[in-house]
């Protein structure tokens, strides 16, 4: 039995990467129970004008914790907002004509930086056990030094994930936004208090409502539109079939993530600013403000989510590179001349799906935290605001896993050559 399994394994590719990716999940949830010995208390807040439920919900996506100090508190959030910051440098041409080594060693001291400056806010508030014979200074120091290297470990099993099993980041995102979606419906449906025949009505709502939200993040993930294309010179049965496909919401469920990670910024930066200018009441009015109960911080979530979605689509879909290959490899579209014409008219296309797909996630993310930041009671609210995202993030993640997933089983409708 144990044989005819060794062997299959060794047969089969999936399971390989498969069980890597079990290993690497266990890992980091292991890692994530391992406290920091020099933290003395479990509740970790970023001060006091900062709403400490919100962030410990935007953290999920990433892992981060505020709840307790452990080796993988900080989770991946460094390196996601390096990526954006990343993302900007490629986009703005900026770091062009590098050497591999180079971009290497360039995004990895971006993110030791990030990571050590979320490592001095996280710190902030902290009590350490000063029993240990060292100073206040010194403990600081040793925990933002074992905070930092918790997120250099996660970013080498994330790596090694890439390389040898599935979904790499990914896995680790969907973890967190699992374990994020179980909290907030929990935490929603205990803190209602529902008797019993609301609760069987409410449930049977939700289940509803999540069913037709999941129905509907398919049908937004697989729809694309497809633009017909002919090949110079070239003129065989499956020519007719050709095409250039554009997804329906180009960006996918990317301005979410990003955009949660990028609303983690603010709380350290006025952590650092008050610890520099203290007492400072504009500094302290819009740590209060910023806060995603409130209006104001809402609304620039929503800008947010808006800028992203436009900016992932032209990122995922560049008019001018996809111009420029079809020209490389003498296709054309059908009614247009090669070149400007072509470029404008793709422009127009990604543009159009662009603004539909910016405001899907707008409505899915913003609308329902406006609303229940609207109705005045938005700490109370925020679960069940933040499950329409949450839901959505899950499922799209889950769909590139499985698209993963089907690449790798494809390979096996191919016979070695030799």
């Amino acid at each position: 039995m144990i044989r005819k399994f060794q062997k299959y394994w060794r047969k089969s590719l999936v399971i390989q990467r498969f069980s890597w990716m079990i290993c690497i999940v266990f890992i980091y949830m292991l890692g994530r129970q391992i406290p920091i010995p020099t933290v003395g208390v479990d509740k970790v807040v970023l001060g006091n004008a900062i709403d400490s439920q919100l962030i410990e919900n935007f953290g999920a996506i990433t892992g981060i914790q505020f709840s307790s100090m452990t080796l993988f508190t900080l989770g991946i959030g460094p390196t996601m907002t390096m990526m954006i910051l990343w993302r900007f440098l490629v986009t703005f041409k900026l770091i062009s004509n590098w050497t591999s080594d180079k971009v290497n060693r360039l995004q990895f001291l971006m993110t030791l930086a990030i990571a050590l400056l979320q490592s001095y806010g996280i710190t902030n508030s902290s009590e350490f056990l000063i029993s240990f014979g060292y100073n206040y200074v010194t403990l600081r120091i040793i925990t933002i030094v074992l905070l930092t290297t918790g997120t250099l470990i996660l970013n080498w099993l994330c790596k090694i994930n890439s390389e040898r099993g599935i979904g790499g980041m990914t896995v680790v995102i969907l973890v967190n936004m699992i374990l994020a979606f179980q909290s907030n419906t929990i935490k929603y449906f205990t803190t209602q208090q529902f008797d019993s025949d609301n609760l069987i009505k409410f449930g049977l709502l939700f289940c509803t409502v999540l069913s037709v939200l999941v129905c509907l993040t398919i049908l937004l993930y697989k729809g694309e539109y497809r633009i017909p294309i002919r090949r110079v010179g070239l003129n065989t049965p499956y020519h007719s079939s050709s095409y250039l496909p554009i997804r329906v919401t180009p960006a996918g469920a990317m301005p979410f993530m990003y955009g949660m990670t990028l609303m983690m910024l603010p709380p350290y930066i006025f952590i650092l600013l008050l610890n520099i200018f203290p007492n400072n009441q504009i500094l302290e009015y819009l740590s209060v403000r910023i806060g995603l109960s409130q209006v104001p911080g809402v609304i620039c979530y929503i800008l947010l989510l808006y800028l992203l979605s436009i900016g992932f689509s032209y990122y995922n879909y560049d008019p001018y590179e996809i111009s420029k290959n079809m020209r490389n490899n003498g296709d054309y579209i059908s009614g247009k001349k090669p070149g400007e014409e072509t470029l404008k008219y793709i422009q127009h296309v990604v543009n159009s799906f662009a603004q539909f797909g910016a405001f899907t996630v707008v409505v899915l993310g913003g609308l329902p935290m406006l609303a229940v930041s609207l109705q005045g009671h938005g700490k109370n609210s925020i679960s069940i605001a933040l499950l329409i995202s949450n839901a959505y993030i899950i499922v799209s993640l889950l769909l590139g896993v499985m698209e993963q997933v089907d690449t790798m089983n494809s390979w096996k409708k191919y016979k070695n050559l030799i």
